[in-house]
């Protein structure tokens, strides 16, 4: 070994799994200098990201678990440093955690950050009869940033929704600021269902006078603005929809009647015309269900692993058109999920640090892209 380039010893530490490389700290000094340093820990997971390696389910609600992909064998109760079961999504391996005091939190490596206390601001103008809070969390390449969407939903007392307020917070100057308010009403349901190269995406109902539509509506979260993204041309009525990443792509779900779900995959980032059907779902394919989540593709891209009805894995085989359950240990009654891969990000620790130019520079090629190529996790 201490003939080896250290070169030679950087690659191949880059590709193993993050429990082996926290073990392997207590090798050397030098080792344990090289598995902290911040340009180490871009490499690790701009390598993870490349070969789609070290990925995990998180699955919340009841609780916070977690599932290698790969093996699918059984579910991991993980344990928060508060209690929690709530969480609001994934970025580069760290979760933003809905605790009384929420915190971002790297389950793989237990390193966690308190956000700061924020309080919900009611309005003067009008009545209060209830206020819904929902969060995004999402990445900065540019700035090396990572960033909460914190929006506080206000009703009157007819639980008619009247208006909302948004907050952002910044890991950089760990501190709270306004920003524009939000013009629509958000999902109650995990409200910003796609993060996606720094750009949180959900499905909101537009329209006034009677007149309603539905939109894929996105907040970039380096540049604070809001704009809108075309829908595939759809045939029928039915305006919901919501939001998810499949591949590092778009994916828009839209349930229809008699249990049927149509999933869609926008190929080019804000290309209508890149829009395609991937699968339809219906019985007696499944049972009747309420919901269905597109979650990954298999290694070999044949197969989709769907959440079913937020109880069930299933893959489906987009070629034989057929599905087979998942048989994973564990799993908890109830849950939701989504992708994430493990990583050695810290997230008490913010700003460049020692990462060199050439990576800066393949994280803001990602953001300049938006295409849809590079996996989101």
């Amino acid at each position: 070994m201490p003939n080896l380039p250290r070169e030679l010893i950087t690659d191949i530490l880059t590709r193993l799994p993050v429990k082996s490389l926290l073990r392997f700290r207590c090798v050397s000094k030098p080792w344990c200098s090289l598995i902290d340093s911040r340009s180490f820990i871009k490499m690790h997971l701009l390598q993870s990201k490349k070969t789609g390696s070290n990925l995990f389910l998180m699955l919340g609600f009841l609780g916070i678990y977690s599932v290698e992909l790969d093996s699918l064998d059984a579910a991991n109760r993980l344990r928060p440093p508060y209690s929690a079961s709530d969480v609001s999504n994934s970025c580069n391996g760290l979760i933003l955690v809905l605790a009384k005091i929420p915190f971002i939190w790297n389950p793989f490596t237990r390193k966690y950050r308190e956000l700061p206390a924020t309080p919900v601001e009611q309005p003067v103008d009008f009545e209060v009869g209830s206020a819904y809070v929902t969060h995004g969390f999402a990445y900065d390449a540019v700035n090396d940033d990572y960033r909460v969407v914190r929006v506080e939903e206000f009703r009157g007392f007819d639980s008619e929704w009247i208006r909302s307020e948004a907050k952002l917070y910044s890991s950089k100057s760990d501190k709270w600021r306004k920003i524009q308010n939000f013009p629509y009403q958000l999902p109650y349901k995990r409200a910003w269902g796609a993060h996606l190269n720094g750009v949180l995406h959900t499905g909101v109902r537009t329209g006034d006078l009677g007149y309603f539509d539905s939109s894929i509506w996105a907040f970039d979260v380096r540049t604070e603005q809001h704009y809108t993204l075309p829908k595939p041309d759809f045939t029928g009525t039915d305006l919901e929809f919501t939001v998810e990443v499949l591949g590092g792509c778009l994916c828009l779900v839209r349930p229809r009647k008699r249990y049927r779900t149509d999933v869609w995959i926008m190929k080019e980032y804000g290309v209508k015309e890149s829009w395609t059907k991937l699968l339809t779902i219906a019985p007696p394919l499944v049972e009747r269900y309420i919901t269905i989540g597109p979650l990954a593709y298999s290694r070999n891209g044949e197969e989709v692993l769907l959440n079913h009805d937020d109880k069930q894995l299933i893959w489906y085989d987009l070629r034989r058109k057929t599905v087979r359950n998942v048989s994973v240990d564990g799993l908890p009654f109830v849950f939701y999920a989504e992708v994430c891969v493990a990583s050695l990000i810290q997230p008490d620790v913010s700003g460049e640090g020692d990462e060199t130019e050439e990576l800066r520079q393949q994280e803001k090629s990602r953001v300049k892209k938006r295409s849809g190529f590079f996996p989101h996790w």
